[in-house]
């Protein structure tokens, strides 16, 4: 017996069968029952009862002597799919009437006897006839395996649009869709193998490109194309009258090559092109000669003593950013959005209003608030209520990305990323948290400035905070925040006036033109609360 949830009512039903889930591609899980609902035992998915009136073609019951009965039928064209009747017959695909129902039958053989059928009925539920476990590729027994090209198709209809369109290379399918399709490939490896050259053409959504994906890389290196269709899948193309367009498609396909390897033809406007400066630029004019600007795909760190400044610096960044039209995403671990926003009001009306809110009147910072923010240049803030797991960050760096379009991102600071992590290796953590994050920067084609901190330096009883040069090497925790960052900017005081309100900028590490060095002086204006450009003196 089975239940289901009915306004409110729990109803019995009875089991009739099992058959094939059309879903995850098992051949038996699925149970189908007398009230017309179904739920399939592998993927879990549940399908509700069709409504009243509307007639569910009933799949034939399994046999005891044979698991299920072969039906018997014959090939005819499929008009509604623009499928000749010799291409039928020559792959074995058959109609038949079951029950006043009229079905389609794709025949599946093993040394030329068939051994399952996959059954279709009109309100597209499938089923698998006889032995549906290993199943050969559809198609597969028209081709004794070794040749020039082998293409695969997701389904049996895409076989035969392709196989029809041409006729001279071997064409198959996956009995199972794009959900068995690693399967079906182990089942038949050494068939596909066989062949010099496997063109993948599979439906153009997500489920059948991940599984072309799959499939390309359980092939030898070299062996697999992966074809793309203006349509989605090659009867659609068929359909809508682009035949040409499948034909091109299997040309065209492009070499299956594992992320990071890229053939150095593909890049060779790349390399004819010259590095320009960025439109995109840090507030402070020495800064931007010695790094040229921010960029989308880079990675930038900002380090510094305790209480020297990197908040206030990377909220001079952020401004500039933002009144220079870039759209921009805040991730302050350290501190509320409210404080967050105090502080870019109080640059915008150069008061310090983060120290003492009543350097600003009431409708001083309304106005300053309504003048930064506006429909057309919001700023997205990440508002964590102390959460801050390193993979949570990363899916709210994704999501600003795609669904905000934000093209710059800052993150103060890493280490809180992983202090409330259960291990004592904070080297590991950091090396795990910095890869995260280099490779959404490389994925999403963004820029994110990084906020660490520094360890006290070992040589010396002098701290940051009294002067001591800041280097790479003190970056704290883990050398892995040095390696992937793109830039490394350290701010620090002057050793000769460590109570001074002046800072020197260093640029550690400069991936872009590699210069490194001083990158101009900075003043603190305790009156307004801002790190302004200087004209350096030492």
């Amino acid at each position: 017996m089975g239940s289901l949830l009915f306004m409110g009512r729990l109803m019995e039903s009875k089991l009739l069968y099992k058959g094939g889930c059309d879903d995850c591609g098992s051949s038996d899980a699925k149970a189908y029952y007398d009230d017309g609902h179904t739920h399939c035992y592998s993927c879990k998915i549940t399908t509700q009862p069709v409504r009243q009136g509307i007639k569910v073609t009933e799949i034939p019951k399994p046999d005891k002597t044979f698991r299920q009965k072969i039906l018997k039928g014959a090939p005819t064209s499929l008009n509604h799919r623009r499928i000749l009747k010799e291409t039928c017959a020559r792959y074995g695909y058959w109609t038949t009437t079951y029950k006043s129902e009229k079905l389609e039958l794709a025949c599946y053989r093993k040394n030329n006897r068939i051994v399952a059928q996959k059954c279709r009925t009109p309100d597209k539920r499938f089923s698998i006839l006889g032995d549906g476990k290993d199943l050969p590729l559809f198609g597969s027994h028209l081709y004794g395996g070794g040749g020039n090209k082998l293409i695969i198709t997701e389904g049996e209809i895409d076989c035969l649009t392709v196989a029809q369109m041409l006729r001279k290379i071997a064409v198959v399918s996956l009995p199972q869709g794009a959900a068995g399709g690693a399967k079906a490939i182990r089942n038949n490896y050494d068939f596909v193998t066989s062949y010099d050259e496997v063109i993948l053409m599979l439906d153009m959504d997500e489920p059948g490109q991940n599984a072309a994906i799959e499939i390309a890389e359980m092939l030898p290196v070299g062996m697999a194309k992966i074809a793309y269709l203006p349509c989605k899948d090659p009867n659609d193309c068929l359909m809508k009258g682009r035949e040409q367009d499948i034909v091109s498609a299997v040309f065209q396909a492009k070499p299956f090559r594992p992320d990071g390897i890229v053939s150095a033809a593909d890049i060779r406007d790349d390399v004819m092109a010259e590095d320009v400066t960025s439109d995109t630029t840090y507030p402070y004019s020495r800064l931007n000669e010695v790094t040229k600007g921010l960029r989308k795909g880079e990675l930038v760190t900002i380090t510094a003593g305790s209480g020297i400044g990197k908040s206030t610096l990377v909220r001079e960044i952020a401004y500039h950013l933002h009144t220079n039209d870039r759209r921009l995403g805040m991730i302050m671990l350290e501190e509320s959005t409210k404080r967050t926003m105090r502080g870019l009001i109080g640059i915008h009306l150069n008061k310090n209003i983060t120290v003492d809110l009543k350097a600003a009147t009431a409708e001083e910072i309304e106005r300053g608030f309504d003048d930064l923010v506006t429909e057309d240049r919001p700023i997205y803030l990440y508002d964590h209520f102390g959460s801050s797991d390193v993979d949570l960050i990363v899916q709210r760096i994704h999501f600003m990305s795609k669904a905000l379009k934000v093209e710059y991102i800052i993150l103060d600071h890493i280490s809180i990323l992983i202090s409330g992590l259960a291990s004592n290796d904070e080297r590991k953590l950091i090396d795990m948290a910095m890869t995260k994050l280099r490779t959404a920067v490389q994925e999403l084609d963004i820029g994110l400035i990084v906020v660490s901190h520094l360890r006290r330096p070992s040589d010396s009883d002098k701290g940051h905070e009294d002067g001591a040069k800041v280097r790479l090497g003190q970056l704290r925790g883990s050398h892995a925040i040095a390696q992937l960052s793109d830039i490394c900017i350290g701010l620090q005081v002057d050793a000769e006036d460590s109570d001074g309100d002046h800072r020197q900028i260093n640029v550690l590490k400069n991936r872009f033109t590699g210069e490194v060095g001083a990158a101009g002086l900075v003043h603190y204006d305790r009156n307004s609360g801002r790190l302004l450009d200087q004209q350096p003196t030492f």
